[in-house]
């Protein structure tokens, strides 16, 4: 997961301005590269937004959206995420799995 928090106010109109019109299937395929794939993403009125990506590590991530030109309009926090709970795949063991200390 990524939290992306725009460098501005003027960064952000930019950035959206920029991808008006475009479809969200050629957004996917912008943010689409050999190691790092967003797919799904998140966005309020806050100056910051969340994307799920899969990706080999936190610097193709970082790569891609300096490749694409992204990176220009906000800072990017990769987290990789270990567990996954989903209303969607109930489970009796919620959390049994999860290491909280190394």
């Amino acid at each position: 997961m990524c939290t992306h928090t725009f460098h501005d106010g003027d960064a952000k109109e930019k950035y959206l301005e920029m991808c008006k019109g475009i479809s969200s299937s050629d957004w996917f395929a912008n943010s689409n590269g050999q190691k790092a794939e967003c797919i799904q993403h998140w966005l309020g009125k806050e100056d910051f937004w969340f994307c799920h990506w899969v990706a080999e590590s936190d610097d193709d991530i970082l790569e891609l959206l300096e490749k694409t030109g992204a990176a220009q309009f906000f800072i990017t926090l990769p987290v990789e995420m270990q567990y996954y709970l989903s209303k969607d795949k109930p489970t009796d063991t919620c959390y049994e799995e999860v290491a909280v200390v190394d």
